[in-house]
């Protein structure tokens, strides 16, 4: 009989690497001066790396030992325990805390216990940077959320701004006007307006006398006398400037509705500060 499957399986198969990598680069910066980093359920260190890669010392902790083996085999500092039971147990502070892609595995009476937990080990003046992934974001609705097998729930950043708060951090960032996946807009054809600098036709050899027979009898006909022609360009004009207005507003609404909802950022960042002991 096969072995369950285990999260390292997901870990190593379907997460790109490279991909997080290069999302979690940003972060780098929150945390440069920083002494004793501690990253809160590292995974398979891609955090951990980056850490070293800019001369920051710091320290995983990972329960799966699959994952913790692999972490250590790469020579990154790493402990194989569960998060609460890690901050429950240790009388360690640190100068920057990161947890990313955590809460979100928990209910909210772990999430606020969480807190509870990690405020003591924040030295003052630390730095804690947490990111989840983002409600308000489509493609992490749609495309990636329910692709890790133990997430239980969204937690929306206003939510976690408040929660900090509570916990005596000061919230000094978040990238929610952040716009990275902004659409190009709508590109609309521009109206061809017929007959425009059209030039007069000529008279020809018609007499005036049978010129307004001749036009009495195309209009029954339902046909355009040429004479008739510049005052129906003129309205046909006027009703596709109208309409070219009309659709150049509804694009713009487009444009504005389409990006709020598709332009957030997949993951929410929230970076705090404790200021108070």
């Amino acid at each position: 009989m096969a072995a369950r499957f285990d999260y390292a399986e997901y870990e190593f198969t379907l997460r790109d690497r490279q991909r997080n990598r290069e999302m979690q680069s940003g972060y780098v910066a929150h945390f440069r001066g920083c002494h004793k980093v501690l990253d809160l359920a590292c995974g398979s260190g891609i955090f951990l790396e980056l850490l070293a890669e800019h001369g920051i010392p710091a320290l995983g902790v990972e329960r799966n030992p699959t994952v913790v083996a692999w972490v250590k085999q790469h020579g990154w500092d790493i402990v194989e325990q569960d998060v609460f039971a890690f901050l429950e147990q240790t009388t360690e502070t640190y100068d920057g805390v990161f947890c990313s892609h955590f809460l979100e595995h928990l209910p909210f009476e772990q999430v606020l216990r969480f807190f509870e937990l990690l405020a003591p080990r924040v030295s003052v003046a630390g730095t804690v940077v947490i990111v989840v992934p983002n409600p308000e974001s489509i493609r992490m609705q749609l495309l990636g959320f329910w692709r890790d097998p133990e997430h239980v729930r969204f937690y929306h950043p206003e939510l976690l701004e408040a929660v900090c708060r509570h916990a005596g951090l000061e919230v000094i960032h978040t990238n929610r006007e952040d716009v990275p996946h902004l659409l190009a807009p709508l590109v609309l054809p521009q109206a061809v307006e017929a007959g425009r600098d059209r030039p007069p036709r000529p008279r020809g050899w018609l007499k005036e006398k049978l010129r307004a027979g001749y036009f009495r009898l195309l209009r029954r006909l339902r046909l355009v006398p040429a004479a008739d022609l510049p005052a129906l360009e003129a309205r046909l004009r006027q009703q596709m400037e109208a309409q070219q207005k009309a659709v150049t507003t509804w694009a713009e609404g487009a444009n504005e509705a389409i990006n709020s909802m598709w332009a957030r950022p997949d993951n929410a960042a929230i970076v705090c500060r404790k200021t108070k002991a």
